[in-house]
């Protein structure tokens, strides 16, 4: 996967925050793939999310939920 320098210096901002917070709290730290994979997991718990210039609705009919 290829990412933007925007997009990477993000990530980096936001891995830093998180693992400042996870080291105070004596955790050990998390990875980029980590925190990436954790903003997608959060982005799915939305009613709807505005990814690509396109909303996209979620909880439709037919997830059981």
């Amino acid at each position: 996967m290829q990412l933007s320098t925007d997009t990477r210096s993000i990530l980096r901002q936001y891995k830093t925050m998180i693992n400042e917070r996870r080291r105070e709290a004596g955790l050990s730290p998390v990875t980029t793939a980590k925190v990436l994979e954790e903003i997608c997991e959060s982005a799915t718990r939305q009613c709807a999310v505005y990814l690509c210039g396109h909303f996209i609705l979620q909880g439709g009919k037919g997830d059981g939920q």
